[in-house]
C-alpha cells in the first residue's frame, strides 16, 4: 500500500512539473495558439516584460471575453453576474465592465531552418491592443474586429528557450453602440512560413464563367522566396469526394525576396454550382514544389481553400441573380455576440448562429456593423447563407466619444484591406458594405471618403457589389433626396427604414438597385410585398434576426404611453430579434413564417390587454 501511494504521488509530481514547463511547439505551417494563456484584468505597468511576476494570474483558453465574466461583490441591486448598474458602458454596452486586461503566453520552439519566419496572427482582439514578444513591442491595433499579424522571428530566443508573448487590451469608456466584449475573443494562430512560400492573402479565386455545363475557375496567386531559383506551382480542384476534377501548372522564376504573381485558369465541366439550397464546396489546392522532379517530390509549401463556384448578377431590371436564377434576399441583421457566451467566438457558437438563421427561413445575413469571425463565414459557406460583409459603423465623426472614429483616418485602409483579403474567397460573401448610418455620408468630406473606399475595395475585389446602409438624416438638416449623391456612387443603395421611398425613388432615379438594409419586424408584410413586386428591390434585412446584448430594451413590448425605446438596468439586451438570446423563436418569427410562406398559419395567444390600454 505504501509503495502504491509513493508511486501515485510521484506520478502526480511529474505531471505538475510537466505542466509548469514551457511547452515546446512543433514547426507547423499553421497551428492554433489558444491554450494555456495567463490572464489578469488590471493595468499592471511593466507586464510586457518577460520576467514580470505571474503570481495570481489565471490560466485560460481562447477565445476569451472577460466582459461576460461574473464581477466581484455580487448583490441583488447593483451587481448581478457580469452586469453593473453604474457601468461606464451604460445600456449601450449591456452594463458590463471594460477596463484593461493583460494576457501572457509562454512557449519554446526548436531550431528554425534558414530562411523561415515565425508569425503570430490574431483573428480579433477588442480593442486597442498592444503586443510584445520577449519585451519587444510588435505594434498596436485599435480596431476590434479585424485580423492582424506580426513577425516574431527577429525577437525569438534560442532554440528550446522560453519565449513570452504579452498582450495588453484596452476597452475604455463608451466606444460602441452595442455590446462588444473585451479581450482576445477570437482565435490566435502561430504560423511558420517557409523560405519559399505561397502568399496566403494574395490568393484570389474567381469565376469568369460559371454555368451548368461549364465553369472557369481562375486562380490568382503569388510566391515569395528567399532564393533565386526555378519553382513549379501546381493547382488542383477537388470535388467533395476528394477526386481531382481539374488541374493546372505554372513554372515561376523567383528572385530573392521578390514576389512573383501569376494567374491560371481551370476548366470544370458540368460543375456543381454553389447556392443556399445546395452549398456545394470544392477544394482548391495550391502546391509549390522544386522544379527538380525526383521519386520523392519536394513540396516547399501548400495551401487549400474551400471553393464555391457561383455567378452573381445584380440589375434593376432583373434583381439579384445567383447562377442565373432570381433570389429574393430573406435577410436578417446580426450582431457578433453569442448571447450569454458574450463575444467569445467559439466555433460551435458561430456555426449554431448561422444554423438558427437557416432553420428559421433566412437565406442572407448582414454582419452588423463589423466584419465577422472566420468561423462564422466558414459556416455560411458550408450551410448555404448569403452575407453582406459590413466594415464600419463610423468614419471620422463620432457616435460615442471613445469609438473607432479616433483611429479611422489612420487605420481604415489597412482594416479594409485585411478584411477583403481574408474574406474575398468565401462564396457566401455577396456584397461589401462600407458603412452603417454614417453621419457625414452626404457631406463633401463624406462623399470624398466614399469614393476613396470604393477605389480601395476595387483594388482587392471587382467581382462584388458595394453598398452602404443609409437612414434618414436625423443628424443633419437634410431632406431624403440629399442621399442621391451617396447612392450614385454605390452599386446597391442600402435603405434603413425607408421602404416607403422604394417606388417613389425608382421613378425619380430610374435604374437604382435597392436593398432594405434595415427594416422593422412590424413592417414585414409591406416590405416583403415590395421585394416580391419590385425587381429593383433585391431583398429585406430585418433589424434584427436575433436578440443581442446591449442597446438594452430596443424593441421591447409595451402599451401606449407606458415606455420608451430603451430600458435601464437590469435590462441588458435588445429585444427586437426574431430569435431570443438562447435560440428560441419569438412571436414575430412565427409571423415571418407565414409572410414568407414557410407555414400556412400560426396561432399565438397572450394575456389580455389591460382595460384602457392597447398594444404598441
Amino acid at each position: 500500500m505504501r509503495l502504491k501511494k509513493f508511486l501515485l504521488m510521484g506520478s502526480l509530481l511529474l505531471s505538475l512539473a510537466a505542466y509548469g514547463q514551457t511547452k515546446k511547439l512543433p514547426l507547423l505551417r499553421e497551428q492554433l495558439l489558444d491554450d494555456n494563456w495567463l490572464f489578469k484584468k488590471d493595468s499592471l505597468p511593466g507586464a510586457e516584460k518577460p520576467d514580470f511576476p505571474e503570481t495570481g494570474w489565471r490560466t485560460l483558453h481562447l477565445p476569451h471575453d472577460w466582459a461576460i465574466e461574473d464581477l466581484p461583490g455580487q448583490n441583488d441591486s447593483t451587481i448581478i453576474g457580469p452586469f453593473y448598474k453604474y457601468s461606464p458602458a451604460q445600456e449601450h454596452g449591456a452594463y458590463v465592465v471594460g477596463g484593461t486586461g493583460w494576457y501572457r503566453k509562454s512557449f519554446a520552439l526548436p531550431a528554425i531552418p534558414a530562411g523561415q519566419t515565425i508569425a503570430i496572427r490574431f483573428e480579433g482582439v477588442y480593442m486597442d491592443s498592444d503586443v510584445w514578444i520577449n519585451g519587444h513591442h510588435l505594434g498596436n491595433h485599435p480596431y476590434g474586429y479585424t485580423p492582424f499579424t506580426y513577425d516574431l522571428t527577429p525577437y525569438l530566443t534560442a532554440p528550446g528557450k522560453k519565449n513570452v508573448l504579452a498582450v495588453r487590451v484596452k476597452n475604455e469608456g463608451i466606444n460602441s453602440r452595442w455590446y462588444t466584449g473585451a479581450g482576445i475573443y477570437r482565435h490566435v494562430h502561430l504560423e511558420v512560413l517557409p523560405a519559399d512560400q505561397l502568399v496566403r492573402e494574395a490568393t484570389f479565386i474567381t469565376f469568369p464563367e460559371a454555368g451548368k455545363s461549364k465553369a472557369i475557375v481562375q486562380v490568382s496567386a503569388a510566391v515569395v522566396s528567399q532564393h533565386s531559383a526555378g519553382r513549379i506551382v501546381e493547382i488542383s480542384l477537388r470535388d467533395s469526394s476528394g477526386q481531382v476534377v481539374a488541374t493546372a501548372a505554372q513554372s515561376v522564376q523567383t528572385k530573392a525576396k521578390d514576389t512573383v504573381t501569376f494567374i491560371k485558369q481551370l476548366t470544370v465541366l458540368n460543375p456543381a454550382l454553389w447556392s443556399p439550397s445546395r452549398p456545394y464546396l470544392y477544394t482548391t489546392e495550391i502546391r509549390l514544389s522544386d522544379t527538380v522532379k525526383t521519386a520523392k517530390e519536394k513540396v516547399l509549401d501548400a495551401l487549400s481553400y474551400p471553393t464555391g463556384i457561383r455567378r452573381i448578377s445584380i440589375t434593376a431590371a432583373k434583381g439579384f441573380l445567383l447562377n442565373g436564377e432570381r433570389i429574393l434576399l430573406k435577410g436578417g441583421c446580426l450582431h457578433h455576440d453569442n448571447g450569454l457566451l458574450g463575444a467569445a467566438a467559439f466555433d460551435r457558437a458561430e456555426e449554431r448562429k448561422v444554423a438558427l438563421m437557416k432553420a428559421n427561413g433566412f437565406n442572407a445575413i448582414r454582419t452588423s456593423h463589423n466584419p465577422p469571425s472566420e468561423k462564422f463565414l466558414e459556416a455560411c459557406d458550408r450551410l448555404g447563407m448569403l452575407v453582406i460583409d459590413e466594415l464600419f459603423d463610423m468614419w471620422t465623426e463620432q457616435k460615442h466619444p471613445q469609438d473607432y472614429h479616433r483611429f479611422f483616418a489612420q487605420w481604415w485602409q489597412q482594416d479594409l484591406r485585411s478584411v477583403l483579403l481574408r474574406d474575398r474567397n468565401h462564396p457566401s460573401v455577396i456584397m461589401w458594405s462600407i458603412g452603417n448610418e454614417i453621419p457625414e455620408r452626404a457631406d463633401k468630406e463624406g462623399l470624398a471618403i466614399t469614393r476613396e473606399m470604393i477605389r480601395a475595395v476595387h483594388r482587392y475585389d471587382t467581382t462584388r457589389a458595394i453598398t452602404e446602409a443609409v437612414p434618414e438624416f436625423w443628424e443633419r438638416p437634410y431632406q431624403w433626396q440629399a442621399a442621391d449623391p451617396v447612392f450614385a456612387l454605390l452599386d446597391v443603395a442600402g435603405y434603413n427604414y425607408q421602404w416607403k421611398n422604394y417606388a417613389l425613388d425608382e421613378r425619380r432615379v430610374p435604374g437604382r438597385v435597392i436593398v432594405g438594409t434595415e427594416t422593422l419586424p412590424a413592417d414585414l408584410y409591406d416590405t416583403w410585398n415590395q421585394v416580391q413586386g419590385l425587381p429593383f428591390v433585391i431583398g429585406d434585412f430585418v433589424w434584427t434576426a436575433m436578440d443581442y446584448l446591449g442597446e438594452a430594451g430596443i424593441g421591447h413590448s409595451t402599451y401606449t404611453g407606458t415606455g420608451q425605446g430603451r430600458r435601464t438596468f437590469p435590462w441588458i439586451n435588445a429585444f427586437c430579434g426574431d430569435i431570443d438570446l438562447i435560440g428560441n423563436k419569438k412571436p414575430q418569427s412565427f409571423y415571418r413564417d407565414v409572410v414568407w410562406r414557410n407555414s400556412p398559419v400560426e396561432i399565438l395567444v397572450h394575456t389580455p390587454v389591460p382595460e384602457g390600454k392597447k398594444e404598441k
